[in-house]
């Protein structure tokens, strides 16, 4: 089933949120409706193809960015020494502009690969549940991933440019 994106997008672009629908499935709702917006709804079968289709693409693009910004980075030597040092950190450190590497540097970098983490994993979950839904039938999805959805579709909509008419 394709994803009923012009109607979707407008309704988001209006104030709506993305929400479960009782019957299995995600509809956009609106207070400026009063409800349900028609024509909104968005089934199990089209939730896995906007997962399989755009999302495969972004996790290996993550994945290759995190791998080259950590490689960057780089780190300080042999306790905190030049000996050893590498990328950003130890270019800087063998100019002699910092002593060591600042706590927060490999704080933010470490915590930006566990929100990475975490984000993958709850991707993982959200498919395996699409997929592992039988033909011909509905998931009941909860808010929790209905909100995971309406990111994956602003972001999806920001990055390509989409604008639907008013």
């Amino acid at each position: 089933m394709p994803l009923p994106l012009i109607p979707i997008v407008a309704a988001l672009a209006a104030g709506g949120t993305i929400v479960p629908h009782a019957a299995g499935g995600l509809i956009v709702t609106s207070a400026a409706a009063g409800g349900y917006v028609a024509g909104t709804y968005i089934s199990t079968a089209a939730i896995a193809g906007l997962l399989t289709g755009g999302l495969a693409v972004l996790g290996a693009g993550t994945a290759v960015v995190t791998g080259a910004a950590s490689a960057a980075i780089g780190g300080a030597g042999i306790f905190g020494t030049t000996i050893g040092a590498t990328g950003i950190t130890g270019a800087l450190m063998s100019a002699g502009l910092i002593s060591a590497t600042p706590i927060w540097v490999p704080l933010a970098v470490g915590g930006g690969l566990l929100g990475i983490a975490v984000g993958a994993y709850k991707l993982y979950v959200l498919r395996r549940k699409v997929r592992q839904t039988p033909a011909g039938q509905e998931a009941q999805f909860t808010e929790q991933e209905a909100k995971a959805i309406e990111r994956i579709i602003r972001m999806a909509v920001t990055y390509k440019g989409f604008k639907p008419e008013a």
